[in-house]
């Protein structure tokens, strides 16, 4: 379960199955700009997962995984809708150009990529504690 407290300000902590805490923050004039805002950590989960399934690829092949990086690039409208995200994965000129196609692909794989692709249903209900 993933709970998220009310801190002061606009700050939030967010605990992930009992292990680990994540605090966030909104930029200014908001919040105090004193951690990731959750929509950016929500954009750096895509990335993250992206890239790790980049490296499972690289493992499973034994090929060199340093310098490889994913590029995540929102895109905006007027409103501050999510219209866009752009991708690209970067691979040093040295990476084997036969593994290009096997490594987008793998990457391309990453649930999370995935979810944003055909998302889930979403509720949210009140609960007097």
């Amino acid at each position: 379960m993933i709970v998220s407290t009310i801190q002061d300000g606009a700050k939030i902590t967010t605990n992930i199955e009992g292990k680990f805490d994540l605090a966030s923050d909104q930029p200014l004039p908001y919040g105090e700009d004193t951690a990731p805002a959750p929509f950016d950590i929500f954009l750096a989960g895509v990335s993250a997962c992206a890239a790790y399934f980049a490296q499972r690829y690289c493992r499973k092949w034994n090929l060199p995984h340093d310098g490889i990086t994913v590029e995540l690039e929102p895109v905006f409208n007027a409103q501050h809708a999510l219209t866009d995200v752009s991708m690209k994965l970067k691979v040093p000129a040295s990476f084997p150009k036969e593994h290009h196609a096997g490594l987008l692909r793998n990457a391309g794989a990453c649930p999370v990529k995935k979810a944003l692709e055909t998302p889930p249903a979403l509720s949210l209900d009140l609960i007097e504690v």
